[in-house]
């Protein structure tokens, strides 16, 4: 009999692990691992950005100076 109570305890215990880690896989997980992907996509995008933009200032800048700023 006390064998079996304690089976059936372990059971619960399994039942409601399981249950836990799928609500933390719900709620925490998996909407923080959406965040990650959307902040380092945008995090990507503006450095691609910015590097262009750079690119595109230092190519001005050279001409500029070739144009107006003749030693």
């Amino acid at each position: 009999m006390e064998s079996e109570l304690i089976n059936e305890f372990y059971l619960l215990q399994q039942s409601r692990a399981n249950k836990y880690e799928e609500v933390l896989n719900e709620r925490i997980y998996t909407p923080s691992k959406k965040i990650n992907k959307k902040m380092t996509s945008w995090i990507s995008k503006r450095g691609v950005m910015l590097m262009r933009l750079e690119e595109k200032l230092n190519t001005s800048m050279k001409h500029l100076r070739k144009k107006y700023l003749k030693f």
